[in-house]
């Protein structure tokens, strides 16, 4: 700073001193209320373009563990979604082994045997209902479609960071590859003569023409009853009856089914015919020339009837204790499957909530380091704030007493 000479007034150094000071004092105070006023140490490059620069890549890093601690909560939420899938079949499997195991004592008679047929049966179509039903965004989780390809999990904030999962067999009870063969499933209607009284039947099979009235028919017995009322004309009766007796509505038009429905067609089965009851079953007669009533047993399985055999899929027909002993041996298996790939869900959950707390602890301490560079220090600067107000006044107070020092020379002139 220069040194101030009273005698030579044209310059006024002292002025000018003071008023250096008073500017540098409004700049630091500028920079103080302006740290108060955004919490930032750093608000522009210039306060500190290397600090800057480190901040902005620690600021970087953070978010992006941030967004990585959100995608590890959603992957565990998708396997949560797959373990309560998993859990649900285990229930299930234990129940089929449970009644497996009361069809194989001899207290059940025949009828007891095939009503817990019919509950297996109904169990195995639950199985393929949970299958379906247990996804994430489209992605069925255990369908098989993961045992091989994996679910990739972006659990850190680098591209490489990437937590992946595999293994998740196929647990579905007949589709698809590698599932749990608990069953066979008919992939088309089948349909089969059971009685035929005095030949009225010739045969019957499935059709592809379904009357838009009604809907296939179900799988079930059902009883075709033709009266004929005459050797000639459209005068038969066609009619479908339930394993209840009552009479079903059947397409109208004898020739595909469609049209209207009605509980009966007429037709000129005399010398024989086809009729197509829209319902996905025809039936082909014989020649019928004998008058009244005449009736046969068809027995129809639509498609995606669930059949369950001694060994699932395969093996003898359910139907003797034996049977259903060599049934209960299956299902143990299946159940080691089912809990091996619950085995797995649970280590891939536990592996990511040790990644969970690990970047949880990373994000915090980027954040600190964050925080030390960018960030003001709000006491430190309340500090600089009342030192740079005060320095203001008392430079605002010499710069007066500055001008007004030249002055003094008057007196010489006096």
């Amino acid at each position: 700073m220069a040194n101030q000479d009273v005698t030579r007034i044209a310059s006024n150094i002292g002025a000018l001193n003071s008023l250096w000071a008073l500017t540098t004092v409004n700049k630091k105070l500028g920079v103080a209320q302006s740290r108060l006023a955004t919490g930032k140490r750093i608000n522009s490059a210039a306060d500190d373009p290397a600090g800057l620069t480190i901040a902005t890549k620690l600021n970087s890093r953070s978010q992006g563990l941030q967004v990585a601690l959100s995608n590890i909560g959603d992957a565990k939420n998708l396997l949560a979604v797959a373990e309560a899938g998993v859990g649900r079949i285990t229930d299930i499997l234990v129940q089929m082994k449970n009644k497996a195991s009361q069809a194989a004592s001899d207290t059940m008679g025949s009828s007891e045997r095939a009503a817990i047929k019919e509950q297996l049966t109904a169990y195995v179509g639950q199985i393929d209902d949970i299958v379906a039903q247990t996804a994430w965004n489209g992605n069925k989780l255990i369908s098989g479609d993961y045992l091989t390809t994996a679910l990739s999990f972006q659990t850190g904030a680098d591209a490489a960071d990437v937590t992946n999962v595999n293994g998740l067999a196929n647990l579905a009870s007949t589709t698809g590859a590698d599932n749990l063969a608990l069953a066979t499933k008919t992939t088309a209607a089948t349909s089969t003569i059971a009685t035929n009284v005095s030949g009225m039947l010739s045969s019957v099979n499935t059709s592809a023409t379904i009357n838009a009235n009604l809907s296939q028919l179900g799988t079930g017995t059902y009883t075709v009853r033709v009266t004929v009322n005459s050797a000639t004309g459209t005068d038969d009766k066609v009619e479908l009856l339930d394993a209840s007796g009552n009479v079903l509505n059947i397409g109208q038009t004898i020739a595909d089914g469609s049209g209207t429905v009605a509980k009966s067609v007429m037709a000129d089965l005399d010398a024989g015919g086809t009729v197509n009851f829209g319902n996905g079953m025809t039936a082909t007669f014989g020649n019928l020339t004998a008058t009244g009533p005449a009736t046969a047993t068809v027995s129809y399985a639509a498609t995606g009837t669930y059949d369950v055999l001694s060994q699932g899929a395969t093996g003898s027909v359910l139907g003797t204790a034996a049977s259903y002993r060599e049934l209960m041996t299956t299902l143990e298996g299946k159940l080691d499957t089912v809990n091996s790939v619950m085995a797995k869900i649970g280590a891939f959950t536990g592996r990511l909530e040790f990644k969970e707390d690990q970047v949880s602890a990373a994000q915090i301490n980027v954040e600190a380091s964050y925080n030390r560079i960018m960030n003001a220090n709000m006491a430190e600067e309340q500090v600089n704030s009342s030192k740079f107000q005060i320095l203001q006044q008392t430079a605002i107070a010499m710069l007066a007493q500055a001008n007004q020092a030249p002055a003094s020379l008057l007196t010489l002139f006096q």
